[in-house]
């Protein structure tokens, strides 16, 4: 397990950050939400609708695929926040502002959702990262990764892979994706390939109002920000997280 955390990566793989809170609602939240965090954010915005607004409400609520997925979306300075009927996530643009400048962002938006009065109970919330380290060899891909994976009695060495698992921690939950030859279009443009590690850290079944999350939500951002980023450095071998030159304090 990692004790000693890097303060940061001189090569930093990170390409995206996003916390996401999922309620329940006596209003579809996709129809008041975006008006109101519009009017209460400062700073440059726009206001845009996605996609999957066009599919009906009864057939996105029947579809878990569908369920969360972002309704309209609000550009908002170096942030994305994002609106369905039961979930609200906020993202960061690439490159990533960093952990100082997003917590802050997050305790604003929650207390815009709070004093929106609209949100009944809060189910769920996470913090997710997804990393990208460049493409290499295979191999080297495999010896990157903290793993030991057989299966049929054939021991992964040299073979593209694609492995999900949820982990438990303490209080957590840790829905960990490593892909080893991923593709990404980022926001501005930019394609990149290489090593995907996706973790997924959650709270599920809070069930409880999002004024109790707001009352201690700064300890509870920094407990979930440091579970994940263990979490992640725990899926790296020595010779990896030295490729990507840490940094400690």
């Amino acid at each position: 397990m990692a004790t000693n955390l890097p303060a940061r990566l001189n090569k930093e793989p990170l390409i995206d950050a996003i916390f996401e809170v999922r309620f329940t609602s006596q209003i579809p939240a996709s129809i008041i939400l975006p008006g109101i965090l519009y009017n209460n954010l400062d700073g440059d915005k726009k206001l845009d609708s996605l996609p999957v607004a066009q599919v009906p409400k009864n057939v996105r609520d029947a579809d878990p695929n569908l369920r969360y997925a972002p309704l309209s979306r609000i550009d908002w300075t170096i942030f994305f926040i994002s609106i369905s009927d039961y979930s609200v996530l906020i993202s960061c643009k690439y490159p990533y502002c960093g952990w100082k400048q997003f917590k802050p962002a997050i305790d604003k938006l929650i207390a815009i959702l709070d004093e929106s009065g609209i949100i009944d109970k809060v189910e769920r919330y996470s913090m997710k990262y997804i990393d990208l380290i460049p493409s290499q060899e295979i191999q080297q891909k495999v010896a990157m990764i903290n793993f030991d994976v057989s299966i049929a009695n054939h021991k992964l060495e040299k073979e593209q892979f694609h492995l999900r698992i949820e982990i438990p921690s303490n209080d957590f939950v840790h829905a960990v994706q490593v892909v080893s030859t991923a593709q990404v279009v980022l926001h501005n443009g930019i394609q990149m390939e290489g090593l995907l590690i996706d973790i997924d850290t959650f709270v599920a079944q809070f069930n409880d109002s999002l004024k109790s999350l707001r009352k201690d939500l700064l300890d509870r951002l920094e407990a979930i920000h440091l579970a994940n980023k263990t979490m992640f450095f725990n899926c790296l071998r020595p010779d990896a997280l030295k490729q990507l030159e840490p940094e400690y304090e």
